[in-house]
């Protein structure tokens, strides 16, 4: 499992595992299947129980934190696949939103490749996101900007 920084804090940044690790649960696990995760772990960690481990307490309840709302866990997920992505690829180049050209024929935003090829803009991007873009024929990778 890849490991990602946390989206909260920067003193979350140093962490070594995920929410997901903390909790003992997959990264596709249910709503249900987390609640019930952090419920044992809480109460196995929980500081008037076990005080030599409050620290694992308090990193089990900010898993809690963020994977219980949806919204938290999306943002959280996205970020940790953005991160993946970082590593996983080598950057050909970084481009902004404004450096695609619109093609009315085909309605889609394009940015040529160096080999010829193109990179297609999704059309589902939110307009904060960042994303990576394979070259349509060669293996070149380019981050997008907003």
């Amino acid at each position: 499992m890849s490991q990602a920084p946390e989206s909260n804090s920067k003193q979350n940044c140093t962490e070594k595992n995920s929410h997901y690790e903390t909790l003992n649960v997959a990264p596709d696990a249910s709503q249900e299947q987390i609640r019930q995760a952090y419920q044992a772990l809480a109460l196995k960690y929980h500081p008037d129980k076990n005080p030599l481990e409050s620290d694992q307490f308090f990193r089990i309840n900010e898993a809690w934190k963020v994977l219980q709302d949806r919204e938290s866990r999306r943002i959280y997920d996205a970020e940790r696949m953005l991160d993946s992505c970082r590593e996983d690829y080598f950057i050909n180049e970084t481009l902004k939103r404004r450096d695609f050209q619109l093609d009315v024929v085909e309605d889609a935003r394009w940015y040529g490749c160096r080999c010829g090829g193109r990179y297609l803009l999704p059309e589902e991007l939110a307009p904060a996101e960042t994303c990576y873009i394979a070259c349509d024929e060669c293996s070149l990778v380019v981050q997008v900007d907003p």
